[in-house]
């Protein structure tokens, strides 16, 4: 009897172990695939936006060389094409008008002899490459730029815009005046349209855009 106890006893521990296996077994079964489909998923997920990450890195960098590419082309073509007088002319002189007012005091004397000196000294010319302006006491002080140096225009109406005051600021920091420019709306949109896009982004609008 006693050796059948012992016998029972240890078989019942047996099944208790064994349930305890079971059970166990059970219970990672259901959660154990749930936490590996899950790490999975967050895997995948990873790859996938670190894949995506890398598309838009190489697009963006086939983007840049693409324009770069364009703005070489257009700067090859700009060389090989002939250049070609839009306009060219002296300051309105219609500036005369205010000095030749003053004269009548003594000190608007000396602005007067200046604007007579710009109508016969100044001369602005429009290129499709370049614009360039010619001063100076003797006529033959040369300042000219091309549309990829200007990094933006400005401008104030004369005579209700029968011409204007042109400032345009270099890339390198230089400004240069185009006082009394005529011609004022077809000389300013044509050099717009020769800057490049940021250039024109910073620029005063076309007048026709202002009004």
């Amino acid at each position: 009897m006693a050796r059948t106890g012992r016998a029972a006893g240890r078989f019942g521990v047996l099944l208790a172990l064994a349930a305890a296996i079971a059970g166990w077994s059970f219970v990672g079964g259901w959660q154990t695939p749930s936490r590996a489909s899950d790490a999975v998923t967050a895997m995948e997920a990873a790859k996938a936006k670190k894949k995506k990450q890398k598309m838009s890195l190489a697009e963006a960098l086939d983007r840049q060389k693409k324009e770069e590419k364009m703005e070489k082309s257009k700067k090859e073509e700009a060389k090989l094409e002939a250049e070609e007088t839009f306009w060219e002319g002296p300051p309105s002189s219609t500036e005369m008008f205010a000095p030749f007012l003053s004269c009548f005091v003594v000190i608007g004397i000396i602005p007067f002899i200046a604007a007579v000196n710009r109508q016969f000294r100044v001369k602005y010319k429009i290129t499709n490459k370049r614009v360039s302006v010619t001063g100076g006491l003797d006529g033959k002080d040369i300042t000219e730029f091309s549309y990829q140096e200007i990094y933006e225009m400005k401008y104030g109406l004369r005579f209700l815009g029968y011409c204007a005051d042109v400032r345009i600021n270099l890339r390198d920091g230089a400004k240069v005046e185009l006082f009394g420019l005529l011609n004022f709306e077809e000389n300013y949109n044509f050099m717009l349209s020769k800057c490049d896009k940021d250039a024109r982004r910073r620029s005063d609008p076309p007048l026709s855009l202002n009004a």
